[in-house]
């Protein structure tokens, strides 16, 4: 005999179980894949404005650039799909890529590369700067072809077009405020690009909070395919905080950190199951600037003494372990890098020598040096420290002094209010080339920002200014590359800085949920560009590979 009770309730509990099935797996297959990451604020996604790290990952992730770079750092088409030169009369002829289309439905056109080349120059902020005096003639004859002739020979020139976004000129136009800094522009429309993009790049602008976060949406109609597990959203939180960081990693709240934090945090998140530790060798280094005009850093005998005093070893060892020892201001990593120089190393009898040619050698007491650190990154505190206790065994005292980004770069603006030392880590580089940081350290048109507080006589900064744009004009790759070697080898004469380590940028990042390629190449050794910020945050490359 049937028990029609039994029965009906296997059958309910069947039912029960398939329908709890398909929910779930109509919920996975309908969750939002997100990555969030944090990073130093504020954030500009303006790309005719910003240049750091954060801000070259949004440029990278809303908009397309002219040019990009394949896994060896040469040019490679993006917008511009192919390029001839002429090199007699120095012209460019570029033919642009079809059926590329703005956020908004509009197709790109070669009217949309002349505005936001002309946008970038006029503003003259972020990294404008390398297009200062470079072009002298640029025009569009037809839809898709843009011809830029320059004024003098860039040899790298193709790989500055890589920090060149477009913009749609008619967006831009209809949003920007009729007063402003730039005449018939009115504003360029600044304003609105803070909080809005007008790009065509594979994600567009959700909701930007200027304190907080950038929130980012797939453009659904991007003109390159997205794999299917690819991230749909992205968001950049304003939010660096060693605690707070660590916390958001441990509740899967975050994928991926910044790459500032302490060492102790990077350790701690590293036990954290599923999280493992990227460390992308970018041959970023971590300079110690002298203010050359501040006595006694005005004497390049003082300068060296401090310069061999520093332990280089001890630095590498126990305080930055996952850095590389560096051989000079720039790393052999980068094309035109020297590799042929030696490892730096401290060497007291050398300083003993170098101070003792100094005049103020027997008034050390009198000039105590001033090293600021900030307070973002605390590893400067103990590079600080470590510096402090190397000059204390020759007499000459350092000040530690704790400070904020802000307190920085309103000092680093003029020479008598920028410290002795001025630490940074030259993380976001004008192009992958040692022209590039040549030029953004070291060059007078950098003077008097983050990346460069050295502030040379006028003698010496005139002949290191001559030395670096005689090499960049040069277009034999082969040559400017020598001339580079030149110029490193004559920095590290006079003793401009301190260059500690060459930095990775680190980050702790969900590995048991997100392939994240640049990640995945530094931990298996395969072929990854990685020497600029917004190519190895390239949102649509990663894919999410297991449930949170």
């Amino acid at each position: 005999m049937i028990n029609w009770k039994k029965s009906f309730v296997l059958v309910l509990s069947l039912i029960l179980i398939l329908a709890l099935i398909t929910t779930s797996v109509a919920a996975a297959q309908s969750r939002e894949k997100i990555v969030r990451i944090v990073a130093s604020w504020p954030c500009y996604i303006d790309p005719g404005v910003g240049s750091d790290n954060v801000a070259d990952i949004c440029t990278a992730n809303f908009y397309d650039t002219l040019v990009t770079v394949n896994v060896d750092g040469e040019p490679a088409p993006q917008v511009f799909k192919n390029w001839e030169f002429d090199e007699d009369t120095l012209t460019y002829t570029f033919k642009i890529r079809k059926g590329i289309k703005f956020h908004n439905g509009d197709e790109v056109k070669a009217s949309d590369v002349i505005f936001s080349l002309n946008r970038m120059i006029n503003i003259g902020e972020g990294w404008g700067y390398l297009f200062r005096g470079v072009i002298k003639d640029l025009s569009a004859p037809d839809l898709e072809t843009v011809k830029i002739t320059l004024d003098h020979p860039v040899g790298p020139f193709l790989l500055y077009l890589t920090h060149v976004a477009v913009l749609n000129e008619k967006q831009v136009m209809e949003n920007a405020k009729k007063d402003g800094l730039y005449g018939e522009f009115g504003d360029y429309g600044r304003d609105w690009l803070l909080t809005h993009d007008a790009g065509s790049g594979p994600y567009m602008v959700k909701e930007v909070s200027l304190a907080e976060y950038v929130i980012g949406i797939r453009n659904p109609n991007y003109w390159q395919k997205f794999d299917e597990n690819a991230p749909d959203s992205f968001k950049i939180i304003g939010v660096t905080e060693p605690v707070t960081v660590r916390t958001l990693m441990a509740k899967k709240e975050l994928e991926i950190t910044d790459e500032w934090q302490p060492t102790e945090n990077y350790e701690a998140m590293s036990k954290i199951p599923g999280v493992k530790i990227a460390n992308l060798r970018t041959g970023a280094p971590l300079s110690l600037m002298f203010n050359t005009s501040k006595p006694p850093f005005d004497d390049v005998h003082f300068r060296r003494a401090v310069m061999y005093l520093f332990d280089y070893a001890i630095c590498k060892e126990q305080i930055l372990p996952t850095s590389e020892r560096s051989r000079g201001p720039v790393s052999p990593l980068m094309p035109g890098g020297d590799p042929s120089l030696p490892l730096l190393e401290r060497d007291v009898e050398k300083a003993r020598v170098e101070l003792a040619q100094s005049p103020y050698a027997e008034q050390l007491d009198q000039y105590p040096i001033d090293f600021w650190w900030n307070s973002v990154v605390p590893d400067t505190e103990k590079l600080a420290l470590l510096l402090q206790s190397n000059c204390q065994e020759l007499g000459i005292k350092v000040n530690v002094v704790k400070t904020t980004w802000t307190m920085l770069g309103e000092a680093a603006a003029h020479s008598d209010t920028s410290p002795h030392i001025f630490p940074v880590i030259q993380t976001a580089i004008g192009y992958p080339e040692a022209g590039a940081l040549l030029h953004q350290i070291y060059h007078s048109t950098s003077r008097g920002t983050f990346f460069n507080t050295h502030w040379l006589d006028d003698a010496t900064q005139a002949e290191i200014d001559y030395m670096i744009e005689d090499a960049v004009a040069t277009l034999d790759t082969n040559e400017r590359y020598q001339k580079y070697k030149i110029i490193i080898r004559k920095i590290m004469d006079l003793a401009l800085d301190i260059i500690a380590v060459e930095m990775p940028q680190r980050y702790a990042y969900q590995a048991e949920y997100l392939m994240w390629p640049a990640a995945r190449a530094a931990e298996t050794g395969e072929k990854f560009f990685t020497l600029m910020p917004g190519l190895r945050m390239q949102f649509k490359d990663m894919r999410f590979i297991g449930d949170k």
